[in-house]
């Protein structure tokens, strides 16, 4: 599901650039008042875009494991199998 998201961001982003580079072509198609509404859209669009990618970010890199922590009451040395030091 999170690269589904981070996908779809990347093409609402990549379509709001598409129509803030073809302001021009939009102008003539559709008349100034229009594209300025697709403008404001395509700006929204890509704002909830970053923040959907920037929530969908894995936070959490895998760390090194760590050897698990000898049990409470015994302290276990080196070549010590029985954990009992005289």
């Amino acid at each position: 599901m999170r690269i589904l998201l981070r996908l779809l961001s990347c093409v609402v982003i990549a379509s709001a650039a598409i129509t803030v580079w073809t302001r021009a072509a939009l102008v003539f198609a559709l008349g100034p008042q229009l594209t300025s509404v697709c403008l404001w859209i395509a700006a929204g669009g890509s704002v909830c875009a970053v923040i959907t990618l920037v929530r969908t970010r894995k936070r959490n890199r895998r760390q090194p494991r760590r050897p698990p922590e000898p049990p409470s009451g015994r302290v276990r040395h080196r070549g010590d199998p029985a954990g009992l030091r005289l």
